[in-house]
């Protein structure tokens, strides 16, 4: 909650890790002369947000709702907040009502105004014209609701230099791991890319400007060199896309690296990125790695062609394999995405998606995980299920059958059995995640105190058998269902569901040698 008793503006989001896109927008409001702070909400919990407003007393309050699925959360927050008198005015920013601001608009009475795609300007803008609303119709990038209509002003370009922008508000609680502070930063905004299950590009699209601008690698390095004076030690680049490939990207990376080792910290930081598999560069990415860089998150998402064709990836599954072997040549660990199941998904395609998973996490390299593609508003491949008849449920919470009506009962039977071992926080997937993170970090930065490589080892082994185990029963549930008719699997299900069980029957075992193997 905020520190100080009186903010002009509050904002309020998720904020599991740093939400820097409400940090990014407080820094300006303050830059700007306006007192801001953001309050996090990641329990909604409605009391609680209510006397944090009126302890602050702001004129705004600003909410962030990045996805579709916490409408009904935002609902029924600003109708209490309403109920408990709370009257200054409340706009809301982020992808869904970017691109769904009528919808978001009547959906939420309380709602007065909408800022679309980047907010530091509009917001600044509202807050100094706020007592005059006769001007909000020249507030680019503002849609705001009076006299019981909804107006719609033009979009304000996207910010062109990054650079102009103050470094992210900071503050509240800190991540840390093995008492090392962790930051969150990114270095662009945007993506040249146009997968047909992701928002960004349609969050960009209709505000005019290049859909990917980057900060300097001057600027980026100072924000870094502030951070690491005040704790920070491990960095996370929340980019959409880092990037290797493009020639204006390596030469960024050149630039980046040069400013990284004249600051002193390319030896004494460990650092994450996200990339595209088809943007691997081994030449870069050693050079990255010589810099700090430990690890790469991955956007696989598929390991079958015809699902990556859907999903508009242009690449292929030799090229996943490719790049793998490029990174462990390099020496680099990495996390990835992975789609198990998607709008077209066959029992073939799924076939294929294990076989992958087989070579994605060999040796115990990353541990296998899944999830099911969700049709987010404003994406290609949702807009394809709506003409196709196919996209059903709530708009806030859409969803899909599948062309092969096993399949649905495939992806029940998955959830049933593995929700709690791959989706869980506390489950053995991402423990043993954990464990490999732990391991790189122990390594990085304890080698005088724990064996980091012995660690490692351990690890692999324990995800190894972990991978196995849990392969082997997807593939059987698969096979089983692809042999049987809908009524037959109905029939079958519980004999099923003793075979995967004795598959799993070892994760008792690798649970109890993992908390062994974790150093204190």
């Amino acid at each position: 909650m905020p520190d100080q008793i009186h903010k002009e503006v509050l904002l309020l989001g998720w904020e599991g890790e740093e939400n820097l896109g409400l940090r990014y927008i407080a820094a300006y409001l303050q830059e700007s002369g306006i007192s801001a702070d953001i309050v996090p909400i990641n329990g909604f919990c409605s009391s609680d947000i209510s006397e944090a407003i009126k302890k602050a007393g702001p004129r705004i309050v600003g909410f962030s709702m990045i996805y579709q699925r916490m409408l009904s959360d935002f609902k029924e927050l600003i109708a209490s907040l309403r109920e408990d008198q709370i009257g200054c005015h409340f706009t809301m920013g982020g992808h869904f009502p970017t691109l769904e601001y009528n919808r978001a608009l009547r959906c939420i009475p309380g709602l007065d105004s909408v800022i679309r795609h980047e907010g530091e300007l509009t917001l600044v803008e509202l807050y100094r014209h706020l007592d005059s609303p006769e001007h909000w119709a020249e507030i680019k990038g503002l849609v705001y609701r009076r006299d019981g209509r909804i107006h719609v002003c033009e979009p304000r370009p996207l910010i062109e230099d990054l650079d102009i922008l103050p470094f992210p508000l900071r503050g509240g609680e800190i991540r840390r791991h093995r008492n090392l502070k962790i930051s969150s930063l990114i270095t662009s905004r945007g993506c040249h890319y146009d997968c047909s299950f992701c928002s960004i590009q349609e969050f960009y699209r209709g505000a005019p400007g290049r859909k990917r601008r980057s900060r300097s690698p001057e600027n980026v390095v100072q924000e870094m060199r502030s951070l690491f004076d005040s704790g920070t030690r491990i960095f996370v680049f929340k980019d959409d896309d880092f990037g290797m490939a493009r020639p204006p990207q390596k030469r960024w990376i050149e630039a980046f690296i040069r400013s990284l080792e004249e600051s002193g910290l390319a030896n004494e930081i460990l650092w994450r990125i996200s990339c595209r598999v088809d943007e691997i560069d081994a030449e870069a990415l050693e050079a990255l790695r010589n810099a700090g860089l430990c690890f790469l998150y991955l956007g696989i998402e598929s390991g079958s062609n015809s699902s990556l064709l859907a999903f508009n990836k242009h690449y292929d599954v030799h090229k996943i394999y490719e790049s793998l072997d490029i990174i462990k040549r390099v020496g680099v660990d990495f996390e990835y995405g992975f789609m198990m199941f998607d709008p077209y998904s066959s029992m073939q395609s799924i076939k294929e998606n294990i076989e992958s998973l087989k070579y994605i996490c060999k040796g115990g390299r990353a541990a296998v995980h899944f999830t099911k593609m969700f049709p987010y508003v404003g994406t290609a491949i949702a807009d394809q299920l709506k003409k196709e008849g196919r996209l059903k449920g709530h708009f806030s919470i859409p969803d899909y059958s599948y062309l092969d009506p096993r399949v649905d009962q495939l992806q029940t039977f998955f959830n049933t059995r593995f929700y709690n071992i791959i989706f869980d926080g506390q489950g053995l997937m991402s423990r043993l995640s954990f464990a490999l993170m732990d391991s790189v970090v122990a390594e990085r930065f304890f080698s005088e105190t724990l064996n980091g490589k012995s660690y490692r080892m351990g690890v692999e082994k324990l995800v190894n058998e972990y991978n196995s185990s849990i392969l082997d029963a997807m593939e059987l549930a698969r096979a089983f269902m692809e042999s049987r008719s809908r009524r037959e699997i109905w029939q079958d299900w519980s004999i099923l569901g003793r075979m995967v069980e004795e598959r799993l029957s070892v994760h008792g075992s690798i649970s109890r040698a993992l908390e062994d193997l974790i150093p204190n």
